[in-house]
């Protein structure tokens, strides 16, 4: 929602900043832009998941410092228990998502094995999965997350208690850092500037309306999902170093990559 707001908004264009936003699955999104067809994506998972592989992009901000996802299934599940031997749907089980639900399963001792991971690629494939009762449960943001709780989906944890991943920031290649500096540092200075406002408790009911008015919702439904994101939000762009660090072995072990990363790597 930042990037399509600060676009509307008018922030993008201040900072001189033609920004057209493109709709990708994560990891079609990262293998564009390892290609040079993007100039930035917001996909931290699929992002990090590559960077751990090897590819020359970079994490230049978070938007994000904690998942919003929220595990929901069909309204007869009551509990994470129940959801054993059933489909879970998730973008890409090796993506943010996919390692949340894990961590969420063993979290509460439950081995993931027990589960089938359907990839759904996008979350509006999630969601839909989910309404069309294709999926027993799956992990959703808001407000898809809020409105599917009014429906009477159940709502059974909270990827942050369990995961420090960041889904959302701002990825770019290394040959961008060092020909397009200007560029990127323009492109920060739009998404924080956004991000300041959308913080900014004055600014909440045009939030909760354009919530309202992207995602055709109630409006009740519009400021729980406002609410919910702004816990996750990072206040300046920025992650906690152990945050980070956490967030990194977690990645490591998923992706079996053996290689240790050094506290310098952990940074970007």
């Amino acid at each position: 929602m930042v990037f399509y707001f600060g676009k509307d908004k008018g922030f993008f264009s201040q900072e001189g900043i033609d920004a057209q936003l493109v709709a990708m699955a994560p990891p079609t999104a990262i293998a564009a832009l390892v290609a040079g067809e993007l100039d930035f994506s917001t996909t931290l998972g699929a992002a990090t998941s590559a960077m751990m592989r090897g590819s020359t992009i970079k994490r230049v901000l978070y938007i994000q410092h904690e998942p919003t996802f929220a595990l929901t299934a069909q309204p007869e599940i009551k509990s994470i228990r129940e959801v054993m031997d059933k489909v879970i749907g998730v973008n890409a089980p090796t993506d943010a998502m996919g390692m949340s639900a894990k961590l969420i399963l063993k979290g509460n001792g439950i081995d993931p094995s027990r589960v089938t991971f359907l990839s759904t690629q996008v979350t509006e494939n999630a969601y839909k999965a989910l309404l069309s009762k294709r999926v027993a449960a799956t992990l959703l943001p808001p407000p898809y997350a809020e409105e599917a709780e009014a429906k009477g989906y159940s709502r059974l944890a909270e990827a942050k208690d369990y995961a420090p991943l960041s889904t959302i920031g701002l990825v770019t290649s290394v040959q961008a850092l060092g020909k397009k500096t200007g560029s990127v540092q323009a492109m920060i200075r739009s998404v924080l500037k956004t991000m300041a406002y959308l913080r900014n408790p004055e600014n909440r009911r045009e939030m909760v309306q354009y919530i309202t008015g992207s995602f055709k919702i109630d409006a009740s439904v519009a400021d729980k999902a406002f609410a919910s994101m702004l816990t996750t939000y990072s206040a300046n762009g920025t992650k906690p170093r152990a945050a980070i660090e956490k967030e990194i072995e977690i990645y490591r072990e998923t992706l079996q990559v053996a290689k240790s990363f050094t506290r310098t790597t952990s940074r970007t």
